[in-house]
């Protein structure tokens, strides 16, 4: 079972991750097209996580972010899979995996969470609701 907080936190770190993992790819990124595409599913990532961040301070938390460890991971992990092929095609689909992982991983969560509180889940399933976007906006650079 899974209460607000847990959700909160977990919607603060998909959200935070999403934007770090835009940011480890941005500069490899040829078309302008994908450019923009991606700035702007950062701009909505962002928002997402500020929605987070003032609904746990609501409640006296501290949002978790991505650890640093984990983030100077995905760095690297970028930086290797853009050594042999940095094309707007391999971005979007390395985003796109990134994006489906945090689609199957919000579902669950959902499933599992057994609060009631309506702006919680509803914070949540806008977070779903924009990876499933992400996805779709993506699948033309393929």
């Amino acid at each position: 079972m899974m209460h607000d907080i847990e959700l909160l936190q977990y919607v603060y770190k998909t959200t935070d991750m999403g934007c770090k993992g835009i940011e480890s790819v941005e500069n490899y990124i040829q078309s302008t097209a994908l450019k923009d595409k991606l700035k702007n599913q950062k701009v909505e990532y962002q928002k997402l996580r500020d929605q987070a961040k003032d609904l746990l301070a609501a409640r006296n938390e501290q949002p978790k972010g991505v650890s640093p460890i984990a983030e100077a991971s995905a760095d690297v992990m970028a930086a290797g899979k853009m050594i042999t092929n940095h094309t707007d095609s391999k971005i979007a689909e390395m985003t796109i995996q990134g994006n489906q992982m945090g689609v199957n991983k919000t579902i669950k969560h959902l499933h599992d969470y057994s609060g009631t509180n309506d702006t919680v889940r509803t914070l949540t399933q806008k977070l779903l609701a924009t990876e499933e976007a992400n996805v779709e906006q993506l699948k033309s650079f393929l």
